[in-house]
């Protein structure tokens, strides 16, 4: 099997491929990005996806597609025409291009919005409030209009917050909630801008690209996104428990309602549909920190 995967040089997709190397050796990688900080041992196709050469050059062949690149949050508020490029039209691009073959997006709890109601499932209607999260939904629609067409397989998963990126990732209006890993692991300071009771949906990038991989490598189909199980993390807690594998002494909290707002008001978060497709959260807020501390 040959599987293409676009943003493999990302913080997730740098997990994918590790995971992939460690479980499936069988598959065929063809990793796509801007640039490689590293030379992989896979091969490589470095260019702009907003290139139609490049999408030809990455679905030919490819039995089928993990979808990862995209443009944060933040950036894309900043510059929405680089959005639309970005996270609208190379995602419609590769649904037609794949002509049948098997493609699976990384979409976004974007498409809710914020305000959410007391209890978030999967008959929750989108509402998004961003230029990303707006994006992200029409890609949605066009996805499930393709699988409706018989024109395509596989699915779109709504990811949570993914820690922990890399110190300050460009572009992630939530990127405190990453960052506040990596000041535990070293003793920084770090000023935390929700209060203790804040609540985030939060999964490791190791968890994630396991749920990534089942998705591509399996068989389901799914017309509709399905929104991925994570864990409600209170963000006192889960500074309790990078306490015990590092030292955040030196943390403090100073509420930012606008990021209270954004990202640390999440209610409670219920997914039968993934679920039943067998994908799965970090089980723990232990085993969350574990799973987001590992390298790659």
């Amino acid at each position: 099997m040959r599987l293409a995967i676009t943003g493999a040089a990302g913080f997730v997709g740098r997990a994918v491929v590790a995971h992939l190397a460690e479980t499936r050796p069988d598959v065929e990688l063809l990793l796509a990005d801007r640039a490689f900080d590293t030379p992989p041992r896979f091969a490589t196709l470095i260019g702009e996806l907003s290139d139609p050469a490049m999408i030809r050059s990455l679905c030919d062949g490819a039995d089928a597609v993990l979808h990862l690149a995209a443009l944060p949050g933040g950036a894309a508020e900043r510059n929405p025409q680089a959005s639309r490029a970005i996270n609208l039209d190379v995602p419609l691009t590769l649904i037609e291009a794949m002509e049948g073959r098997r493609l699976v997006i990384a979409g976004s709890i974007a498409v809710f919005g914020a305000g959410l109601p007391s209890l978030v499932d999967d008959a929750t209607p989108p509402a998004p409030a961003s230029v990303y999260g707006t994006h992200k939904r029409m890609v949605e629609l066009a996805f499930a209009d393709a699988v409706r067409r018989g024109a395509i397989a596989g699915m779109v998963l709504r990811l949570p917050g993914i820690v922990a990126r890399p110190p300050s990732a460009s572009g992630f209006g939530s990127a405190f909630l990453s960052d506040i890993f990596y000041a535990a692991r070293t003793g920084a300071p770090y000023t935390i801008p929700v209060a203790p009771d804040a609540t985030s949906w939060l999964m490791s990038a190791r968890t994630c690209a396991a749920n990534l991989v089942a998705a591509v490598l399996g068989k389901d189909c799914e017309r509709e996104a399905v929104t991925l199980g994570a864990l409600r993390v209170r963000i006192g807690d889960l500074v309790a428990e990078l306490a015990k594998q590092g030292d955040v002494r030196r943390f403090e909290f100073a509420e930012d309602p606008a990021m209270r707002h954004m990202f640390g008001s999440y209610p409670l978060l219920m997914t039968p549909r993934a679920d039943a497709l067998g994908f799965r959260h970090d089980g723990s807020l232990a085993a969350l920190v574990k799973g987001a501390l590992a390298r790659h």
